[in-house]
């Protein structure tokens, strides 16, 4: 399963769709200048993962994994927002259900109620990308590794794309979710990992936003 690791360590394995579908649809949006209006997302300080021990064990809060969810929750319209990953060599983006299960063991897949790309740190000095969904494992494999990564949510349609910010090449899309209820912008920094990826991540202006 797509599973975050309690506390350390990597993500050990993202099952994914086998799809090859271009994302024109969602392309297009970009092209013929069609954009979606850019969401100002902030960061629920009270979802922040408990992995230091002096912080409360509220309700909304993670408490076996690096996971931060959006302030704000999504049930209708198109909205998009850029994250700057820089060199780091582990983490995960995209959406999670308001629902999601905070307290223990989960997948990043739909069937759990997230819509995540990931990269995970292979331990090894190299790591790999994934989309996690509920089938077979699927690598993606971007041209150069992106820096800053845009992610577009039209709710109505029931998409979350993931595109490369700096040129706008796509890196993957999740078509026909079934959300059911409101979703949050998903945000896991990973932790640091043999002394590699200290970097935070940061949510950050699109260039024409």
């Amino acid at each position: 399963l797509c599973s975050p690791t309690p506390e350390s360590l990597v993500l050990l394995r993202s099952p994914c769709l086998n799809t090859f579908v271009v994302a024109v649809v969602d392309l297009r949006l970009f092209f013929f200048g069609a954009l979606p209006a850019v969401t100002a997302v902030t960061l629920d300080p009270n979802t922040v993962g408990r992995i230091q021990t002096n912080l409360p064990n509220n309700p909304e809060r993670f408490t076996l994994y690096n996971i931060v969810l959006g302030s704000e929750a999504f049930s209708s319209g198109r909205h998009y927002w850029e994250v700057e990953v820089g060199s780091k060599t582990a983490w995960g983006l995209g959406v999670a259900r308001a629902s999601v299960n905070r307290k223990e063991e989960i997948s990043l897949c739909p069937d759990d109620g997230f819509w995540t790309l990931v990269l995970r740190d292979n331990g090894n000095g190299t790591s790999d990308y994934e989309a996690c969904t509920d089938a077979e494992e699927c690598l993606l494999h971007p041209p150069k590794p992106p820096r800053r990564v845009g992610i577009y949510l039209d709710y109505g349609r029931g998409e979350v794309a993931f595109y490369d910010a700096g040129d706008m090449s796509h890196l993957f899309t999740f078509y026909d979710a079934k959300f059911e209820e409101p979703v949050f912008p998903y945000f896991n920094p990973w932790p640091i990992i043999n002394g590699a990826n200290r970097e935070p991540l940061a949510i950050v202006k699109p260039h024409w936003g």
